[in-house]
């Protein structure tokens, strides 16, 4: 085996011409999620399986930044009953869609939804404790000064 065989079997090329060190690329094969990104707006909706986002969903994409940004009062009638029904219709499949999930994977999300619901009233109730506790310590130190001030 001469020098040049042993450099070009040690050297190969393994990654894309061009690509940044450490960038991965994403996985191409099968379906996957399309991005819509108009940047002069700053919307962000996407579609799956390899479907792009309809401009109804654009639609009430930028309706939804309107909102956001300037309240609803700033939509006309038509557009506020557009993305009233867009959203509510998107509400109805998503409940849909879970009730379709096989129980076993319903019983867990409610186990996990009820079980977050109590560590946050948890937090919530102690935190409250202790707010509490330290406004309580406080008026007890004003009236003690007070009673102070009273008594000189």
């Amino acid at each position: 085996m001469s020098a040049a065989e042993v450099v070009s079997n040690l050297l190969a090329h393994h990654g894309v011409k061009g690509m940044k060190w450490g960038v991965r690329r994403k996985a191409t094969v099968g379906p996957r999620e399309v991005i819509v990104r108009d940047t002069r707006k700053k919307i962000k909706t996407s579609g799956g399986g390899g479907h792009p986002a309809t401009s109804e969903a654009i639609r009430a994409r930028t309706t939804g930044q309107i909102v956001k940004k300037s309240g609803v009062k700033a939509l006309s009638d038509e557009q506020l009953q557009s993305y009233a029904k867009r959203i509510r219709l998107e509400q109805e499949v998503a409940r849909l869609h879970y009730n379709e999930k096989p129980a076993a994977e319903r019983f867990v999300l409610k186990a996990l939804g009820r079980a977050g619901n109590q560590s946050v009233d948890k937090a919530a109730n102690e935190g409250s404790r202790k707010v509490g506790a330290a406004l309580a310590a406080r008026q007890a130190a004003k009236a003690a000064a007070k009673a102070a001030a009273v008594a000189a």
